[in-house]
C-alpha cells in the first residue's frame, strides 16, 4: 500500500451455539478491541470518525432492517459518528474491515471501527411456548445461508449439484437429494470435492487428516466454540453429511462477535507507547465470475492481488487463516493461494506443514469447522486469530516467530464460486 494503516485493537467473543443478545455480544467485543487499542470504552467512543457494522441475518431473525447497526450501537452509547451496514455474506466483516481501512486511508478520520457479528436463531427466552415454532428454529440458521445464493435459480443449483453427484459417484439421481437439516452449501462443497478428487486425486483420508489437524488446534483455542481433537478414523466414522464430508468436516452454525480498531498513521505516531500495531501490507476485495471449471478461482485472483499489493511471496506468510466451512475448502484455498500446487495441495496439506510447527500453520484457531462460523463474524474472527499470533498472545498454539499472518474469507455462492471474497495481510513491527 502507497499509505500506511494499522490495526491497533482486536476483540472477540467466545463462539457458542447461543451467544446473548446483540448489545451484549457487540459490547464484549468492542470493549476488548477499544481497550485493546489503549481506548477507554466509556470515554473514547467520540474518537472513532466511523463504525461499519457487519452481519447477514439480523433482519431475518428479528426483522430489523436498513439500520441495524444504529440501533444497536445507539444503545451501546455510540453516538452521532456515521454508522455504515455492510452486508457481503460470510465475507461481511472482511468488507467491514476493508472498508474501515480505506476509510483511514483517504485521510476522512484517523480511527475507525470494523465489526463483524451474527446470531443464527433468535433468544430462546424471547420465544414463545409454540411448539410449531421450537420445531423450526434448528432450522432457522441453516435457511440463512440460502440468501447467499441466487434466489431466483437456487432450484437449478440443486438439481445441478444432484445430476453432478450422480454422474460422478455412478449412483442413481435419488440417492443425491439435498438434506434440509444441513446448509445447501455443504452439497456445494461436496460435488466440489468429488470434483477435485476425481481430477487431482484427493482422497476422503486426505480431508480426514486436514479436518483432525484443525480440530487439534482448536483444543487450544478457549474462544472456539468447539475444542474436540480427533483422529482421521474418527473424523471417518463420524456421521455423514453428504458425501465426501462427515460432520467434523463441516462448519457448525454459532453465534459470535468480532471488532478491529484501525488508525492512521500520524495517530500511530502520536500513540504509540499505548499500542501494539499491525501494518496492514495489503486489504483487497474481488467478486466472483462466471465461469465452469477450476481454473484460477476467486480467491486465487485476490491472493495474487493482495500479493502484489503488499509486495510479498506465498513464502513470506508465517501464519494463514483461511475459510474452511468445509474441510476441503482448506485444500483448495492453499493451492489456489499460491503456497503449493493445486494438485500437490492435499498432499502439501497433511504433510505436516500446515500443522503447529509446519512452515505454513494454518487455521491455528481450529478455523471455520471448529473456531465457529457465525457468518457475519468469521472475517473479522480470523482477524482476531492473527493478531494473536503476530504479538506473540496465542498461548500453547503460538507460532514461533510469526511477524507476517495472511487471511481469506469468502460469501455467498454465484455459479461455481463465491459472490464475494476478501484477502488481507499484516505485519507485526518491531
Amino acid at each position: 500500500m502507497k499509505d500506511h494503516t494499522y490495526i491497533i485493537g482486536v476483540g472477540m467473543t467466545k463462539m457458542s451455539k447461543n451467544g446473548g443478545t446483540y448489545e451484549d455480544l457487540c459490547t464484549e467485543a468492542i470493549e476488548e478491541a477499544m481497550t485493546d487499542a489503549g481506548l477507554s470504552y466509556e470515554g473514547d467512543k467520540g474518537a472513532i470518525g466511523c463504525i461499519w457494522y457487519g452481519n447477514c441475518a439480523q433482519g431475518m431473525l428479528t426483522s430489523q432492517h436498513s439500520i441495524r447497526g444504529q440501533v444497536i450501537l445507539r444503545r451501546l452509547g455510540f453516538e452521532q459518528l456515521p454508522v455504515v451496514n455492510v452486508e457481503n455474506a460470510c465475507a461481511s466483516a472482511t468488507t467491514a474491515l476493508n472498508q474501515a481501512i480505506h476509510h483511514v486511508l483517504a485521510g476522512v478520520s484517523d480511527l475507525a471501527l470494523a465489526v463483524g457479528i451474527e446470531k443464527m436463531m433468535p433468544n430462546m427466552d424471547d420465544l414463545p411456548n409454540h411448539p410449531e415454532l421450537q420445531a423450526a428454529l434448528p432450522y432457522m440458521g441453516l435457511s440463512a445461508f440460502w440468501n447467499g445464493c441466487e434466489q431466483d435459480r437456487k432450484n437449478e443449483y440443486v438439481e445441478r449439484w444432484r445430476r453432478e453427484k450422480s454422474e460422478i459417484l455412478g449412483i442413481p439421481y435419488e440417492e443425491t437429494d439435498v438434506g434440509k437439516d444441513r446448509s445447501p452449501f455443504m452439497d456445494y462443497y461436496a460435488v466440489k470435492a468429488i470434483k477435485l478428487m476425481k481430477q487431482y486425486g484427493y482422497t476422503q483420508q486426505q480431508l480426514a487428516m486436514v479436518c483432525a489437524k484443525t480440530h487439534s488446534h482448536s483444543t487450544m483455542n478457549p474462544k472456539a466454540q468447539y475444542r474436540m481433537a480427533y483422529t482421521p478414523e474418527q473424523v471417518l466414522a463420524d456421521k455423514l453429511i453428504t458425501y465426501p464430508l462427515t460432520r467434523p468436516m463441516c462448519a457448525p452454525t454459532g453465534e459470535g462477535c468480532a471488532a478491529a480498531v484501525v488508525c492512521s498513521e500520524a495517530y500511530l505516531k502520536s500513540h504509540s507507547a499505548m499500542i501494539e500495531p499491525l501494518l496492514v501490507r495489503a486489504s483487497v476485495m474481488a467478486g466472483g465470475r462466471q465461469r465452469g471449471d477450476f481454473d484460477l478461482d476467486i480467491s486465487g485472483r485476490a491472493a495474487a492481488q493482495a500479493f502484489h499489493q503488499a509486495r510479498l511471496l506465498p513464502k513470506d506468510i508465517d501464519v494463514l487463516e483461511l475459510h474452511d466451512a468445509t474441510s476441503i475448502a482448506e485444500i483448495y484455498q492453499t493451492g489456489q493461494a499460491g503456497f503449493c500446487r493445486l494438485e500437490d495441495a492435499a498432499v502439501y496439506c497433511t504433510s505436516g506443514a500446515t500443522s503447529l510447527g509446519g512452515e505454513l500453520p494454518t487455521n491455528t484457531s481450529g478455523g471455520l469447522i471448529s473456531r465457529g462460523h457465525p457468518v457475519g463474524c468469521t472475517g473479522l474472527a480470523q482477524v482476531y486469530e492473527l493478531a494473536l499470533q503476530l504479538r506473540g498472545r496465542a498461548g500453547d498454539r503460538q507460532v514461533k516467530g510469526a511477524k507476517i499472518g495472511m487471511h481469506i474469507n469468502g460469501g455467498g455462492v454465484i455459479g461455481i464460486e463465491e459472490a464475494s471474497l476478501g484477502v488481507e495481510i499484516f505485519e507485526r513491527l518491531d
